[in-house]
């Protein structure tokens, strides 16, 4: 079982490209919407401005930086379960496994475009100096939710030729 959020760089690339499934693109997604999410709160963090809206959206990149990791883990468990139950042969475990494949993905998609509308915000108000960086935010998080989104439709195909 992968703990993705208390993992050193190192530690999760390794178990990455290890044999086994998980972590895998689900959980990849999830930790690039997260680093996008913490580049959006580096631009306001290095932005001199009382703007509401900046810090606003620092505010709000933190929490989804937190969920995305939150997300990752859940990833990993979650294709876990879908592995388990195709052992079992349990036809129910299985669909019941696979909506949760979907789910969490889904919800990394849904976040990830949250931190794709911050980044675009701070890119704008920002401080000028960072534009790459909220840039790289921006193509981070359209590879976070372009990631996910090939986890969803895979975990739908499969779950689609159970019925």
């Amino acid at each position: 079982m992968s703990d993705v959020k208390n993992e050193k760089i190192e530690e999760f690339l390794n178990n990455l490209e290890s044999p086994s499934p998980t972590p895998g693109g689900g959980a990849a997604a999830a930790l690039t919407g997260a680093m996008a999410a913490s580049l959006v709160k580096m631009v306001v963090n290095l932005t001199k401005t009382n703007s509401a809206l900046l810090k606003t959206c620092g505010e709000r990149a933190k929490s989804l930086k937190v969920m995305l990791l939150e997300l990752a883990d859940e990833d990993c468990r979650a294709f876990d379960e879908v592995i388990a139950a195709y052992r079992s042969k349990d036809k129910e475990g299985i669909k019941k496994s696979l909506q949760k494949a979907i789910s969490v993905p889904g919800k990394t998609m849904l976040l990830s475009n949250e931190v794709l509308r911050l980044a675009k915000i701070v890119l704008k108000k920002g401080n000028k100096n960072t534009l790459s960086d909220a840039k790289s935010a921006i193509y981070l998080a359209q590879a976070a939710i372009r990631s996910a989104d090939e986890n969803v439709k895979i975990n739908q195909q499969s779950l689609a030729a159970l019925t």
